[in-house]
């Protein structure tokens, strides 16, 4: 959708998903971080003014909501930091908070300014030594591509148990590849970290396959788990992915389960592909794709356990364990897979399940 000018604006069915998914990881999120830690941290750098048109909630009311309202005790101090460079949105976005009732122990703060001013100012004083960054998660949600300098993102990623949620705008930074301003052309160099974005526009194929791989890539190399959601339109066009980065295997998995909880309504094609070779298409049988994945990767490596299984299928893929059971079964029943009827524990295994005590063998 085009850049809104007006203070509010009509919600649309990409970013009711978007939240949704949000919404989903904050409410595994909260409780998990806060049992651990005494101080964790909710960011939201393009906040918004709260609300839509039709009243819906937006990011910011949605993440506090979940933490207000959560079914599990919330411990420890909770900092909601909200920007939004637009003054009538930061305006209108208090006058919502106001009127949600806050425990004590959560700090809510709302400032008006540039998302990559006030972050960096703050990992200045971090890479200085004067300040630390307790756990953090950080919603990174621009209109377009300006002002999220990879810089930033990294240098996030670099600090314990701080993970990332970024609307990644590839569709629009490949119509401005070629731009003649070098201002826009720098934006789009920025938010990679590197050249290569731009010298994408000279090659030939897919240029926002590559542009996504680029930007993937660039993920890896500072978070040990990069998960990315893919919105495609009516046209079957992609619009822009929703990257998630973190370096902490639970993180991961429950990011996972909200991706995999959104259904698609009939209007756009959610997808998840991480992995180039693995297109998982919600609506469609999960169980074929990740029987490929489970040969490859196990196929002539004689007999594994069902925790490496698991392991492998929770890291590295796309899927869950509940995916991992139906490939497994449909394995067996074909006998291409034999699992010993007896555990590593030495107790019987059921008929068609696959704990981690289980050993089993491609054949």
């Amino acid at each position: 959708m085009a850049t809104p000018k007006e203070t509010l604006w009509e919600l649309d069915p990409h970013t009711k998903a978007k939240h949704e998914i949000l919404g989903r990881y904050l409410a595994a999120w909260f409780p998990i971080l806060s049992t651990y830690h005494s101080r964790i941290v909710y960011i939201d750098g393009f906040s918004g003014p709260g609300r839509y048109k039709g009243g819906e909630a937006g990011s910011p009311v949605i993440a506090l909501d979940i933490a207000v309202n959560h079914s599990k005790s919330i411990g420890g101090e909770v900092v909601f930091w909200f920007i939004e460079e637009r003054e009538d949105r930061i305006e209108h976005l208090r006058q919502e908070l106001s009127a949600i009732k806050v425990p004590a122990h959560f700090k809510v703060v709302s400032e008006s300014g540039k998302f990559h001013e006030k972050f960096g100012e703050m990992l200045k004083s971090i890479e200085s030594g004067k300040d630390t960054l307790a756990p953090t998660f950080a919603f990174i949600d621009p209109f377009g591509f300006s002002g999220i300098p990879f810089s930033l993102i990294e240098g996030l990623l670099k600090c314990k148990r701080c993970e990332t949620f970024v609307t990644f705008m590839a569709d629009a930074i490949n119509r401005f590849l070629e731009h003649p301003e070098d201002k826009v052309v720098q934006h789009i160099v920025d938010a990679f970290g590197t050249e290569d974005a731009v010298r994408i526009a000279k090659g030939s194929g897919d240029r926002v396959a590559k542009l996504r791989e680029l930007y993937q890539s660039k993920l890896q190399q500072v978070a040990k788990y990069v998960r990315y959601f893919e919105m495609r339109d009516r046209q079957n066009r992609t619009q822009y992915y929703l990257f998630f980065a973190t370096n902490h295997e639970t993180g991961h998995l429950k990011m996972k389960e909200a991706m995999w909880k959104v259904d698609p309504d009939g209007d756009f094609r959610f997808s998840d592909a991480t992995n180039p070779d693995q297109m998982v298409l919600f609506e469609a049988d999960t169980t074929p794709p990740l029987v490929g994945e489970l040969r490859k990767q196990f196929c002539g490596k004689g007999q594994v356990t069902g925790h490496t299984v698991r392991t492998f299928v929770e890291n590295k893929t796309a899927y869950l364990k509940k995916h991992m059971r139906a490939a497994l079964q449909q394995e067996e029943d074909a006998s291409r897979v034999r699992v010993e009827p007896l555990k590593i524990d030495g107790k019987k295994r059921r008929a068609n399940t696959y704990p981690d005590e289980a050993r089993l063998a491609w054949v």
